[in-house]
């Protein structure tokens, strides 16, 4: 059987550094995903997490001292690829298929240099098993290991993220340890089924919640840094004037504009993670209303698009969550004013339909539309269909949907290629005599 693969290489998502041996060996050991550190032109293994012998169900024992290529023998081209990181210093990710494993089994190995006195001395790789569609889990891998290595930038904010890290872990882990002693104890106490799920589900519903918050803080805490990032960039270009090559102002730029998409990205989880946690209240939220205000919120964008947005009602009462509602629609229509065909000025429709314990609100577009097989990751975080040719995080989709779950909604796609996409959200009806907010 033929191997599936795909190559991923962005230099600016890597360190050019290793991080402080505390700092590593802490990521390394608590991560949450399968790591391992190989040196030389052998790739000799040197570290490996558990999380990664989990993965292979075999002791740490067996892997360190060993080349990493003589323990995966059927990995197809992982040694080759291996060899091109530790030559080229250019970090890639190789994803293929297991043969004769059905259903199909993706493996995604990302892997990125160690740099040590000018030179590479080794290699760290994670990898992935999944079943899942591998675009989706390749983005996903990158993103969390994106979160990782970047962590050694910081100094002071960095030792106090470790530190609620490893907190966090040891909280987790005892929710798990709780949850086991549970699962013990339900042979002998099978009439308290029904109450002990209940206390350790509302355990790990607890820790769920600190873990938002900790994202939530850690995304805030990278903005301040990225901040200074950005301004010492344009500093630079501006204080040094022609001394400057074109090469190192094209460098700056090239930094500038990466600090400012990661800015852009930790705005859009931070608003990711506050919808997640918001204390969400439903009421009778009047269509009209909202609607108005998104409109006028992206009026300046309308303007310079040209585009023409229809949206002729009747508008009818939703029960719903006035701010989020809000979010959803905006993000909607944003997206809808983005992603357009070429010399097609971009036609917008918003309308509502009742259906029988319900009220579905369409937004339609005349962009270029989205192909069947991506209709349902669109959704997921980080998911950029269009990549570089248009601006975006990936998170805009992701915060819908969180945000309709929250009101007890639903969410979805009608879409066909060049000709445009009808996004739709559902929500519950509100009882007769309830009264819509102003």
């Amino acid at each position: 059987m033929a191997f599936s693969n795909q190559m991923v290489a962005n230099p600016t998502s890597f360190p050019n550094a290793p991080a402080p041996p505390s700092l590593r060996q802490a990521v390394i050991e608590h991560a949450p995903f399968p790591l391992v550190c190989v040196e030389g032109t052998n790739h000799v293994v040197r570290e490996v997490n558990p999380s990664f012998c989990r993965l292979l169900n075999r002791p740490r024992e067996e892997f360190v001292g060993k080349s990493f290529c003589d323990l995966l023998p059927e990995r197809g081209r992982v040694g080759e690829v291996l060899d091109r990181v530790y030559r080229s210093g250019n970090p890639e990710s190789h994803l293929q298929q297991q043969p004769r494993e059905l259903p199909k089994v993706f493996w995604t190995y990302t892997m990125w240099p160690i740099k040590a006195n000018e030179g590479t001395a080794g290699v760290m790789l994670q990898v992935t098993e999944t079943t899942e569609l591998h675009a989706q889990a390749v983005a996903m891998n990158e993103a969390l290991v994106l979160g990782s290595v970047h962590q050694h930038e910081l100094t002071e904010a960095a030792e106090s993220s470790n530190a609620r890290l490893q907190k966090e872990i040891g909280e987790r882990k005892q929710a798990e340890a709780g949850l086991h002693r549970a699962q013990a104890q339900l042979a002998d106490r099978a009439g308290q089924l029904e109450d002990l799920v209940a206390e350790r589900t509302a355990e790990l519903t607890a820790t769920n919640k600190q873990l938002d918050a900790f994202i939530y803080s850690i995304a805030h805490d990278l903005r301040a840094p990225l901040r200074s990032i950005q301004g010492f960039s344009t500093l630079l270009v501006e204080e040094a004037g022609t001394a400057l090559s074109e090469k190192g102002r094209d460098f700056a730029r090239r930094v500038d504009k990466s600090t400012k998409f990661m800015d852009t990205l930790l705005i859009d989880l931070l608003a990711f993670s506050r919808i997640s946690q918001q204390r969400v209240e439903l009421a009778a939220v009047n269509l009209s209303k909202v609607v108005e205000s998104v409109i006028s919120l992206l009026q300046q964008d309308i303007q310079e698009k040209n585009a023409h947005v229809d949206s002729p009602g009747p508008w009818l009462v939703v029960r719903a969550h006035e701010t989020t509602l809000a979010q959803i629609l905006f993000n909607l229509m944003s997206n809808a004013l983005k992603f357009v065909r070429p010399d097609v000025p971009p036609v917008v429709r918003l309308w509502t339909e009742e259906q029988a314990d319900s009220i579905r609100i369409w937004v339609e577009d005349n962009g270029p539309g989205i192909a069947p097989e991506y209709q349902e990751q669109i959704f997921r975080l980080f998911t950029r269909l269009a990549g570089e040719k248009h601006p975006g995080t990936g998170v805009g989709l992701a915060i819908v949907q969180k945000g309709v779950e929250r009101m007890g909604g639903r969410v979805g796609v009608e879409s066909t290629l060049g000709q445009g996409s009808r996004f739709w959200i559902e929500l519950a009806k509100v009882p007769s005599g309830a009264v819509a907010t102003a």
